[in-house]
């Protein structure tokens, strides 16, 4: 787990979502071949998070890319039959609706959320290239997907400084960056 998914996570923890970071998935030797990568390693999703009140599983694709160029739109807001790149899980319906499928059946199975559920992506970027955060998040609604862009984790890292102390590192940097 890298340090943006670290944060990200830390305020889906503070939004009442039940969070677990770099999630690998079971892929079974059939839904692998039906991928069309019949010899794939097990495929891995940053963050997935679960709301017990709605039953919604979201998979997160996180990328800081704080010291690069950013989210590049083009890159996101394609269809593609196979996944390659880096938004595997935003670009490839057949593969993200595969992990999803492979994900609710195991989870369900073991008992971590129940059988009726729904599930959603959400990805979560902080820096998207020539300020085109607001293209993304039209294209996401579109999808019928959630998205959370530079603005809306700024905000929500501010709000962390209002809280009373807690030992966590998210909550203590915002509250030094506030204090100035």
């Amino acid at each position: 787990m890298d340090a943006f998914e670290q944060i990200i996570g830390q305020l889906l923890v503070e939004e009442k979502y039940w969070v677990r970071y770099s999630v690998k998935i079971d892929l079974t030797p059939e839904e692998k071949r039906s991928i069309n990568k019949p010899s794939t390693p097990r495929p891995e999703i940053d963050i997935v998070a679960y709301n017990t009140t709605t039953d919604t599983i979201y998979l997160l694709e996180v990328k800081s890319y704080l010291d690069s160029p950013g989210v590049v739109y083009e890159h996101v807001a394609i269809e593609q039959d196979e996944q390659s790149g880096r938004y595997k899980l935003l670009t490839a319906k057949n593969y993200r609706e595969t992990l999803a499928k492979r994900l609710h059946e195991d989870w369900s199975k073991s008992g971590h959320i129940r059988k009726k559920y729904q599930d959603f992506v959400w990805t979560d970027c902080g820096k998207v290239y020539r300020y085109r955060e607001l293209e993304l998040r039209k294209y996401f609604e579109q999808q019928g997907w959630l998205f959370w862009g530079p603005k809306n984790n700024k905000s929500r890292i501010l709000r962390l400084s209002e809280k009373g102390y807690e030992n966590n590192a998210v909550t203590i940097a915002a509250k030094i960056l506030t204090r100035g």
